[in-house]
């Protein structure tokens, strides 16, 4: 009995080793899961869509595990940049446009060159997809492109007996429309040299262009725009606007709230102002093209995407990831639920792009948008541009006097090879 017990217990020891070298050498054959982390800086509304595109890439690649980092979006150049410096930066980051071309010079990231497909080149929206081209090299796929518009409140303007035939098609219509609704009611403008720049361009004016080396925001035809944009500002149908650090938030809060009839401002913001009481039908709100100047029509294209850090030892796995995120349908899925530009044209063609109201009556408006230069300096030109449209508008310096200032800050301290133009 002793014998057998012994030679049953010694059987079961050997079956226990091999089932253990079973799982070991299961585990060594599967492959090792890989951790990406993803520094994040969308608003609350897209991140909720965000967490749900990156769980379902994650159920459909087990093998990939994705650690979502959010980043203050006015502390990611700094954050990044001093993380990459010490070899301690994101697998992924989430780039605004005007960050890639200077990151890429500081060489903070990764090429992707090589990684681009001639169909992926072809299908992403040529106005987004010139930001993520720089001295000859591919530095990132866009996400979500964007334009200024006009919002308006339709009930307002039926109100104030304004049809749909009758919406303003230039600038200086613009002006005089606005005067259709009582003092404070037709237009609320910011005082942000960003929101300007419709106004420069349509009365033909420019800011820099570095082909030539020349530095436009100076000229008499930016100045001009300036002019026509303070004489709107400044007009009696104008929302006052006395509190210059704060009018983003307080545009909003007038705009939700029906004390305004018009707002300029992107697609992001469109989640924000559909939660507001005169909104509750989002039927209720219009989008009209910014409308063109004597000179020209242009509004700036801004919008985020996706780099690659330069120091990854992911550079596979974050690339695969990043093209999912960018994919049409993962774009479909932000277009649905917060209104964010696609930047694939195929993403246009789908159901949930195709029957978004507020996304189609966006095209006309990207159609006309006006892309910035694409240099290392592109993100630092409103250093000195948004302090002085600021003194503009409260009377501190003329229109001319603030747009030449702003010309020979930037000469000092961007270009200093560039030559102003004053005429």
């Amino acid at each position: 009995m002793k014998s057998i017990r012994l030679r049953a217990l010694g059987l079961a020891l050997v079956a226990t080793v091999v089932v253990a070298a079973a799982v070991v050498a299961t585990a060594a054959a599967r492959p090792q899961a890989t951790t990406l982390t993803l520094w994040n800086t969308m608003n609350d509304q897209e991140t909720v869509t965000f967490k749900s595109v990156l769980a379902a890439y994650e159920k459909a690649n087990p093998d990939v595990n994705v650690d979502l980092v959010q980043v203050p979006f006015d502390q990611r150049d700094q954050k990044f940049t001093t993380a990459v410096q010490a070899g301690q930066g994101p697998d992924i980051m989430r780039a605004e446009i005007a960050d890639v071309a200077r990151w890429g010079s500081l060489g903070l990231l990764t090429d992707i060159t090589s990684r681009v497909s001639a169909a992926d080149k072809r299908d992403f929206l040529p106005a987004a997809w010139a930001y993520y081209n720089y001295a000859g090299k591919i530095w990132g796929l866009p996400q979500a492109p964007d334009a200024l518009t006009i919002f308006y409140n339709k009930a307002l303007f039926k109100s104030a007996g304004i049809k749909n035939t009758q919406l303003p098609g230039t600038l200086p219509a613009l002006q005089s429309f606005c005067q259709k609704f009582p003092a404070g009611q037709g237009i609320f403008l910011r005082a942000d040299s960003y929101w300007v720049q419709p106004w420069v361009w349509g009365y033909g004016g420019g800011l820099i262009v570095p082909a030539s080396k020349q530095i436009l925001v100076g000229n008499t035809k930016s100045t001009a725009g300036m002019q026509a944009y303070k004489d709107l500002f400044s007009s009696k149908c104008a929302f006052p606007n006395k509190d210059f650090s704060n009018d983003y938030g307080n545009a909003q809060t007038a705009f939700k709230n029906g004390k305004v009839a018009m707002i300029v401002n992107g697609p992001w913001s469109t989640a924000d102002i559909l939660q507001g009481p005169s909104f509750r039908s989002s039927s209720n709100l219009g989008v009209l093209v910014i409308p063109k100047g004597p000179g020209g029509q242009g509004s700036p294209v801004g919008g985020n995407g996706f780099v690659i850090a330069k120091g990854t030892k992911n550079a596979d796995a974050a690339y695969k990831l990043m093209s999912y995120l960018t994919s049409a349908p993962a774009q479909a899925a932000w277009a649905a639920k917060n209104n964010l530009l696609p930047s694939r044209a195929s993403s246009y063609k789908l159901a949930a792009v195709k029957t978004n109201r507020l996304i189609t009556a966006f095209l006309p408006q990207m159609k006309v948008a006006t892309a910035r230069p694409v240099i290392p300096q592109g993100g630092q030109i409103y250093s000195d541009f948004g302090p002085n449209v600021q003194k503009i508008l409260n009377g501190s310096v003329s229109a001319r006097a603030g747009m030449l200032g702003t010309a020979k800050a930037w000469k000092l301290k961007l270009f200093p090879d560039y030559t102003v133009v004053v005429k």
